[in-house]
């Protein structure tokens, strides 16, 4: 497996060594050091930029299906190297190896899609009420566009804002996460090997901190894309405003699972343990308040912990892996304080709420479901972002829709039910920017992606994320 060293800094389609140094990267499965990863300085940033505005041009003057081939060949240099990839997630982010497999799936998915979709940036006419008048809407790249992108899914975050940039005709500039560098490296040699315009695609690793303000100041970077915490959104939002750049926000989330009583109870919990625990919970569309009609409780309960018991926790290069550890023993640490205002709190722990034994090294906490939180508990109002699922009873729709919306997180909500009328009904009093009915499966390159309220705005995929980066230009012409 090649290793930071034989990357670096991304700048005018050249690996270069940060100006900073580096920082260590650690394996958070035993606490070692994988390897030292470079810390760029803000003169690096600006010459990324600089070259950004070569291939902006460069980059449009190309045929749109000229693009479309080069962006599929990302897809195709992605794939060549699928398990290595993978093997690299799992290394710097402890999750199991068939997860890491299928995120570089998702990854490959984003490119080939908007492969195709850059041949369909439709315009439209407008009738005029003027005679002898035509109006036209053309659209066109925004221009430069800078993406920060989360550690719990290294590839696909950053895929999914690069993939719908190059399709609008976008230079972009990402910025890596400290946890796994050495996957956003491997996704920018795709981009390398797919021979690109010099500076179209920039990559950076170093402190947010330092290198946000030089970007964000730079009037030439005309957006940016953001996946990470409502509180970075919230910062992030205000210093656009410097420039006036265009923003898309994939902030927290909170989400709320309705199981109905007329569900298939068991399904839905052996689904429900399953799905919660992916990624050991860091995923911002994890279900995590969980609300069951009370006569089915105790049931859901059962079951839910059966199948919770299950999960097997290790390295994720271990096949028999289910469950790797957190990814920082800062996450670790967050979720120990969670579990103490239960104690205080109140509300009862079926399974889990501790550190497991056995594991001397890593940052693995046990997979855990706690049912009758108090409705005012911190965990009901909170982000978690982590393996806690919350299980709540409730009597009648009109109280469950209310405690199902009763926080500012927006992004994902859920609900299980045979009923039509139900999922119907119930699909469109919950607030979210994405419902799921009997599935958890929201993300596809095919479909927009993104929260409202405390949970952003702006869509990632489908037709939608790509005129995120684009401009829309209306031309009105008077024929003599």
């Amino acid at each position: 497996m090649k290793m930071y060293n034989d990357y670096g800094l991304y700048i005018n389609n050249e690996w270069v060594k940060g100006d900073k140094g580096e920082f260590d990267v650690i394996n958070p499965y035993d606490e070692s050091v994988i390897g030292q990863a470079p810390i760029a300085s803000t003169d690096q940033v600006t010459l990324c930029i600089d070259s950004s505005m070569n291939a902006l041009k460069e980059w449009n003057e190309m045929h749109s299906w000229d693009r479309a081939a080069k962006i599929l060949k990302i897809a195709d240099n992605l794939k060549a190297n699928e398990d290595d990839i993978a093997r690299t997630i799992s290394l710097e982010t402890g999750k199991p190896l068939s997860q890491a497999k299928r995120e570089v799936v998702l990854s490959i998915d984003q490119f080939i899609w908007f492969s195709e979709q850059t041949k369909r940036i439709y315009g439209k006419t407008i009738q005029s009420r003027n005679p002898n008048t035509s109006v036209k809407v053309e659209y066109s790249a925004i221009g430069t566009v800078a993406a920060f992108s989360s550690w719990n899914f290294p590839i696909l975050l950053m895929a999914r804002k690069l993939a719908p940039a190059l399709a609008a005709g976008c230079p972009m500039i990402l910025r890596s996460t400290d946890v796994a560098p050495l996957t956003g490296m491997k996704l920018v040699q795709a981009c390398h090997d797919a021979d690109l315009p010099k500076g179209l695609v920039s990559f950076l690793c170093g402190s947010a901190r330092v290198l946000s303000p030089r970007i964000m100041n730079d009037p030439r970077v005309r957006k940016l894309s953001l996946t990470g915490s409502t509180e970075v959104g919230k910062k992030l939002i205000e210093s656009s405003a410097i420039t006036l750049k265009k923003v898309t926000m994939e902030l927290g989330g909170h989400a709320p699972v309705i199981v109905h009583a007329d569900a298939n109870i068991k399904e839905a919990a052996i689904l429900c343990a399953a799905v919660k625990f992916a990624n050991a919970g860091q995923v911002c569309v994890s279900p995590t308040r969980f609300y069951i009609h009370e006569s089915k409780m105790d049931e859901f309960c059962e079951t839910m912990v059966l199948e919770v018991e299950k999960h097997v926790l290790g390295s994720g290069l271990d096949d028999k892996t289910t469950m790797g550890p957190l990814v920082h023993s800062r996450r670790r640490d967050e979720i120990e304080v969670f579990i103490k205002k239960v104690h205080e709190q109140g509300g009862t722990i079926l399974t889990g709420g501790k550190r497991p034994e056995g594991f001397d090294k890593g940052f693995f906490f046990e997979p855990t479901v706690i049912r009758d939180l108090p409705n005012t508990s911190f965990l009901l109002c909170n982000e978690i972002f982590g393996p806690i699922a919350l299980v709540q009873s409730f009597k009648t729709y009109d109280e469950v829709i209310k405690k199902a919306n009763s926080t500012e997180y927006a992004l994902a909500s859920y609900t299980f039910t045979t009923s039509l009328k139900l999922a119907n009904k119930t699909s469109n009093d919950l607030v979210s920017g994405m419902v799921g009915v009997n599935s958890f499966a929201l993300a596809a390159a095919e479909v927009p992606f993104g929260g409202i309220q405390a949970s952003g705005f702006g869509r990632e995929s489908g037709e939608e994320g790509m005129y995120e980066y684009m401009n829309s230009k209306i031309i009105t012409t008077q024929f003599a």
